[in-house]
């Protein structure tokens, strides 16, 4: 069984199992007694996330399992500890979220242990058949997450358009697939580096680019970047404010982490050499594709007065950003996303932790309605502005380290391209500025309506609260200690440029 080395996958077979206890569980409660599913599922995504860390101090890595499909080095465990955290946070939320939900606790959760197990393989696939797998495994997930809500017209429109522009995806990325597969008779990752550098493409060079071609444009539906990104507004409005916070975090980090390995694969066996770098047209593209992606996302939420739509443009705007760190193509870069990820995590999520509270109390994402919270809610109110001005950029939320490192890899290029993309990411900057601070002026600078007393008292359940304190001390945690997560995203990006 040494080929196999089933036991390196320990963090997926216990999400496995505690699927397995969850579903068995759920079938023998009755329907006001599900108090036990949520604790069994933190259970297994404790030690889950426990699992994949310690990964990092007892296995001798990079080590393989299951004849090398399945790998596990200090990128792998550093993205499935953001994943489990990302997982342990929305739980979290949902746990108060269900409370006012009359049934679905039970597929609920199952259905988010299932996207994480996804989330969990998307860090170690080495193939594009695993790639596949681990993808729908998530996105199918969604597609249920999102319309979970079935009584409710948005929810249900949400799911409808997510599954449509998703099996368009889809179709581009499974094409992509099959044009790579025909051009280096291989689905392995590192085949792609192996054919370019040894000129084995021959006639099939067109074939294999073109491929690439389509998979990029398929993972592009999964960070919401241009062309693929008209369904994120419509999808953070319509699903359950948790789904929304599992989306934003979740299923975009996913995206970038297979992306991040695609273009690895890409980049030839010494990192310096292969199809990516060969030809220039590659780098005009993803310029491209994050330049679009930045000026849709913020100029897009310049008008949104609801705050989920506002959210889901901004998720958009940050999609590009963090393609400026991709853009770069090389070790430097790939540090600036897992960075950008890291900060991302705790700032998306403590805003989001924020609206569910909010809306529990008004049922209303309209962002007058966040009028007087200051006031009302000092606490809330604060970790709505230090989220809200790190997704800005501003020192020394981690979220402006995050946007230094990726614009500082990008410059460092030094082309006219690079260049262009740092100062349309400079504007972005701006605009965003702009909207962010217009939600700050309704928290401190606007009254709520005389008798609105709605907000008053507002208590806040323990687990959300924990979130709320967790997400704030990250936020400033990695702005100011800075070096220690910088070195962390190092590491993992080094293990991944040293991946074959």
């Amino acid at each position: 069984m040494r080929e196999f080395n089933v036991a390196l996958a320990a963090p997926e077979w216990i999400l496995s199992a505690t699927i397995l206890v969850v579903l068995f569980q759920d079938a023998r409660t009755r329907w006001d007694n599900k108090g036990g599913l949520g604790r069994t599922t933190w259970l297994g995504l404790l030690l889950a996330t426990g699992c994949a860390m310690l990964q990092g101090w007892f296995v001798d890595t990079p080590a393989t399992a299951f004849l090398g499909h399945y790998g596990v080095d200090g990128f792998s465990i550093v993205c499935k500890a953001i994943f489990g955290a990302t997982a342990l946070f929305v739980m979290a939320m949902a746990d108060t979220w269900l409370k006012r939900v009359d049934r679905g606790h039970g597929e609920f959760r199952l259905l988010a242990l299932m996207a994480t197990l996804g989330m969990f393989f998307v860090c170690s696939v080495r193939d594009f058949a695993g790639l596949f797998v681990s993808l729908e495994l998530i996105t199918v997930s969604f597609y249920c997450l999102t319309a979970f809500k079935r009584n409710d017209e948005r929810a249900i429109e949400a799911g409808i358009k997510y599954v449509v522009l998703g099996a368009l995806a889809t179709a581009f990325l499974l094409l992509g697939i099959a044009f790579i597969y025909g051009a280096t008779e291989s689905l392995w990752f590192h085949k792609i580096a192996l054919t370019e550098a040894s000129d084995g493409v021959g006639g099939n060079a067109a074939l294999l680019e073109f491929g690439l071609l389509l998979t990029v444009l398929g993972l592009c539906f999964k960070i919401a970047a241009v062309p693929f990104q008209v369904w994120t507004p419509d999808v953070y409005e319509g699903a359950a404010s948790p789904v929304t916070a599992f989306l934003s975090m979740g299923s975009k980090a996913a995206g970038f982490v297979l992306l991040l390995k695609v273009v690895r694969a890409c980049l030839g066996p010494d990192g310096d050499a292969g199809i990516i770098l060969a030809t220039g047209a590659w780098a005009g593209l993803f310029a491209l594709i994050a330049a679009a992606t930045m000026l849709y996302g913020n100029l897009g939420a310049l008008w949104q007065g609801n705050m989920k739509r506002l959210l889901g443009y901004s998720s958009i705007g940050h999609a590009g950003y963090v393609l400026m760190g991709v853009l770069a193509f090389n070790e430097a870069g790939f540090a600036a996303v897992v960075y950008y990820l890291m900060a991302y995590l705790f700032t998306v999520l403590g805003v989001f932790a924020v609206v569910i509270i909010v809306n529990g109390a008004l049922r209303s994402h309209a962002i007058t309605d966040y009028a007087g919270l200051g006031r009302k809610s000092p606490f809330l109110a604060l970790v709505l502005t230090c989220g809200l001005l790190s997704l800005a950029g501003v020192p020394p939320m981690a979220g402006f380290f995050g946007k230094f490192l990726v614009f500082q890899a990008v410059v460092q290029l030094g082309t006219p391209v690079a260049y262009t993309v740092a100062f349309v990411g400079a504007a972005g900057v701006v605009v965003s500025m702009y909207y962010y601070l217009c939600v700050v002026k309704q928290l401190y600078m606007v009254e709520a309506p005389e008798g609105d007393t709605r907000l008053d008292g507002l208590v806040v359940a323990k687990p959300l609260k924990a979130v709320l304190w967790v997400c704030l001390i990250g936020i400033f945690v990695l702005g100011f200690l800075v070096q220690p997560f910088v070195a962390m995203a190092q590491d993992a990006a080094e293990a991944l440029m040293a991946a074959r």
